[in-house]
């Protein structure tokens, strides 16, 4: 019934998906039934899964939603986690996202800003150990490092290198984590 994305092993690492071009707002209107029983699947798992008390219940509900999320993570209550092209997230194994933080994975404006923005969805990758604080928002295509800090209320719209910790709108580099 409930389709689970798996990333795919390749001698020992894990394929990511790729950023691609989707349709503006406009187009994503016009949707297939298939397509709107996917969205209406997907919207249900999130607000089930946005205030429910149990983590172990959240990271199964984003899990069936098709978020990959590794073991021994932690997502906290009121997080939005991308709701058209959940398979684009990627949480690994002991990383850490806190109450209220979004990972938004695509972008489709209106189709008259077409000359000037991209309609795309991009992966975000939360690497091994890191920690998003609460109110968080995280853009796509952005990769955060292993052991990596986001503080409080950080707009993140470049990588993160790994054992850093950043804070601010845009987040900047204010340190170095010692491991």
């Amino acid at each position: 019934m409930f389709r689970i994305f798996k990333s795919i092993k390749m001698t020992g690492k894990t394929q990511y998906r790729v950023e691609k071009e989707i349709p503006y707002y406009e187009q994503t209107q016009k949707r297939t039934f298939l397509g709107k029983i996917r969205k209406i699947k997907n919207t249900l798992l999130l607000l089930l899964a946005y205030a429910c008390p149990s983590s172990k219940l959240r990271i199964f509900m984003h899990r069936l939603r098709g978020v990959n999320i590794g073991k021994g993570c932690y997502i906290g209550m009121f997080c939005f986690i991308d709701n058209l092209y959940p398979e684009y997230i990627y949480i690994e194994d002991g990383a850490s996202v806190n109450a209220g933080s979004m990972l938004i994975a695509h972008f489709n404006p209106l189709i008259r800003f077409k000359r000037v923005l991209q309609a795309k969805v991009s992966p975000i990758i939360i690497k091994n150990g890191a920690l998003i604080a609460v109110k968080c928002v995280i853009l796509p295509g952005v990769v955060i490092g292993e052991n990596s800090i986001v503080s409080a209320g950080s707009v993140v719209n470049e990588d993160v290198e790994a054992c850093t910790l950043v804070r601010g709108n845009p987040a900047k580099k204010v340190g170095r984590i010692r491991m």
